[in-house]
């Protein structure tokens, strides 16, 4: 099979536009879009995520500071209330003690409370971001497995991502960060009392939340493997007929078998690296906000951790719940993500073999 120009592949597929979009949408992420679709054609996966690097080291900021002050600041909080929770019998009378923890207690909520807006504030973006980026590339990489596969599997491939968008704009944005966030108003709640009354109820939610983004990657994977059972076995079977159908023709026959088969093969590997060309992209365009959620929420585990060693189980419970709901985000977005990369993996592997 040839090698099939980038350059002409750019302009059959209209790239310019969906770039330009792109930009418009993401300006700070730049890099060369061209430059790196053709790099994935021609099999130079390291230059093309050398490029794709290159956006990503400008629009990384690793906050250092910020992170240093999150750590610290719940140290000393929680060395704080333990002195006054160890040391109560000093006072003469505990309500003084009592009112100087809880009031150690606002002062972590309001930090802890304040890191934790601004990583949802991060997840919603970024959802939003993962969900207008797919409804960009759609279009482009459907026609490309269109071109591969057959209508049929265009068709319903085109469905199911569109879906996965819905999925991701409906469920994640309207019902699981509304989750999470009502998760958190309960840990700082269940703080008040020594008992923890609202345990029981902080574990039931926390495993609705993992549930549902579990469930969501089953529906959508589920969804994905059905499909390509059936479409792609349709559309091979029309190729087929097709293929016998031209080697049948007298004296040019074997010539028409090869140029219907280089023809495929281009298709084919078009569609593949336009799929890849998405991943990659939407990897190093989630890449910062995913890597600041994860320090974020390693940041407060670690502190919970060392807290807990000598402060109150109210303050250091609420310190690890509110760091396990940063993970909870950070699973969310991560699914996000996810959910494409597998219908990428399972559009381009059943397209591929509905030419065989």
């Amino acid at each position: 099979m040839g090698m099939v120009e980038s350059s002409l592949v750019w302009e059959q597929m209209d790239m310019d536009a969906v770039t330009v979009d792109f930009e418009r949408l993401f300006p700070a992420f730049s890099f060369d879009a061209k430059a790196v679709l053709s790099d994935i054609m021609s099999g130079q996966l390291a230059e093309a995520l050398k490029k794709l690097g290159g956006g990503l080291s400008d629009a990384v900021l690793f906050q250092r500071e910020e992170f240093r002050t999150l750590f610290f600041t719940i140290l000393i909080l929680g060395v704080a209330a333990a002195l006054f929770s160890n040391f109560a019998d000093l006072f003469k009378d505990h309500q003084v003690s009592d009112l100087a923890f809880y009031f150690i207690y606002l002062l972590l909520i309001a930090v802890l409370i304040h890191f934790f807006s601004d990583t949802a504030d991060i997840v919603r973006e970024m959802l939003n971001n993962v969900a207008v980026f797919m409804k960009l590339y759609i279009p482009t990489y459907i026609l490309a497995v269109g071109s591969a596969s057959g209508a049929l599997s265009a068709s319903a491939y085109y469905q199911l991502l569109l879906f996965a968008v819905y999925l991701i704009e409906w469920g994640y944005l309207t019902i699981l960060l509304p989750l999470v966030y009502g998760y958190i108003l309960l840990v700082v709640i269940n703080g008040i009392w020594m008992e923890e009354k609202l345990a029981l109820l902080l574990e039931l939610l926390e495993k609705v939340i993992k549930g549902s983004v579990k469930a969501s990657v089953w529906l959508i994977t589920g969804f994905s493997l059905l499909q390509s059972m059936i479409s792609p076995v349709i559309d091979s079977l029309e190729f087929s007929a097709v293929k016998k159908a031209l080697t049948s023709m007298p004296g040019i026959g074997s010539l028409t078998e090869g140029m219907f088969e280089m023809v495929i093969g281009s298709a084919v590997l078009v569609k593949n690296s336009i799929g890849l060309y998405m991943t990659l992209v939407l990897v190093v365009l989630c890449a910062a906000p995913v890597i600041k959620i994860a320090l974020i929420s390693c940041v407060i585990k670690l502190s919970a951790a060392l807290v807990g060693i000598v402060s109150d189980k109210r303050l250091t419970n609420c310190v690890s719940r509110v760091g396990e709901g940063n993970l909870m985000l950070l699973r969310i977005a991560l699914t996000s993500m996810g959910m494409f990369m597998i219908q990428v993996a399972v559009i381009s592997y059943s397209a591929g073999q509905a030419v065989r």
